[in-house]
């Protein structure tokens, strides 16, 4: 009888420990919390390792001077608090890396006035490393003092840019896919296509990347130019900012949110530990009674 309760306990806390990971993991595109191919959790572990600060509340910027603030894969339109605040940091000459593709971060670059604008079709080259279409070859231009340690960066279907400084550009065998079938036709023509570029704003600096895929768990590893451009980017300020408040990375599952959201209300865990010590010091008392 005992080793059948035994059993049966056992089979029970296997099954919770199951639940608890699989409910506990995230699958969304980008999210920190997804382990899978498609997701940036070794981006982050790597972001914990070199002791990067999130940031959910825009106001908390203004704690930050000679920073970089870190976006990618913008979720939904910017709200004017957000971009407010963005401004503000920008005039005290920090810097801002936009990480996105065919997401929201045009809207976020037609709010803070900037003239790089990110085009609703993703760039397809001849000239990629991997077998893959989606894979393209990016390259800095010559005149960039920003990149000198950079040679070849390996993007996911990135955007094509317009406005500002170059950094990264395709090779003359490229062209915008604007009906998405991977090959060139229709008007579409072959040419150099902007997938990086900066500008100054309000002080500071704006840098677009085309392509929040070089972060996904799949490109970690890719190439020793992708390490190079990102390492140039995240030490370009002395302290680096990563933006959890409106960013797909931030998206977690159900019980990983849960947890999130109690720690961001001490009350609450002091009320839970509370009421766990009570618990436990009753079923004690009882199970010494016996």
């Amino acid at each position: 009888m005992k080793g059948g309760i035994l059993l049966a306990t056992t089979a029970l806390l296997v099954l919770v420990l199951v639940a608890g990971v699989h409910l506990s993991t995230s699958y969304d595109q980008y999210s920190r919390y997804n382990v899978q191919w498609n997701g940036t959790s070794s981006f982050f572990s790597v972001l914990e390792e070199v002791g990067a600060h999130e940031i959910s509340d825009p106001a908390d910027l203004s704690n930050y001077a000679d920073a970089t603030l870190l976006i990618i894969a913008p979720a939904g339109p910017p709200q004017p608090v957000q971009v407010a605040a963005w401004r503000e940091f920008l005039a005290r000459n920090n810097t801002i890396i936009l990480c996105d593709d065919f997401g929201t971060g045009d809207a976020m670059l037609r709010a803070l006035g900037a003239t790089i604008w990110i085009h609703p079709y993703p760039v397809v080259s001849v000239d990629r490393d991997y077998s893959t279409p989606a894979a393209v070859a990016a390259h800095p231009v010559e005149n960039t003092s920003l990149l000198q340690n950079v040679s070849t960066v390996i993007l996911d279907r990135p955007a094509a840019l317009e406005g500002g400084d170059t950094l990264l550009r395709t090779s003359l065998l490229s062209w915008v896919d604007t009906n998405r079938n991977a090959t060139l036709d229709g008007s579409e023509e072959m040419g150099r296509f902007t997938v990086s570029a900066r500008e100054q704003i309000g002080g500071g600096e704006v840098i677009v990347v085309g392509d929040p895929g070089i972060f996904l768990n799949s490109m970690m590893g890719i190439g020793k130019g992708n390490k190079q451009f990102i390492d140039t980017l995240l030490t370009r300020r002395p302290i680096l900012l990563v933006e959890q408040g409106w960013s797909r990375t931030a998206e977690a599952g159900p019980v990983t949110g849960a947890i999130r959201w109690v720690k961001e209300r001490p009350l609450l865990q002091i009320s839970t530990a509370a009421l766990f010590i009570i618990g436990a010091a009753y079923y004690f008392r009882k199970w010494i009674g016996k």
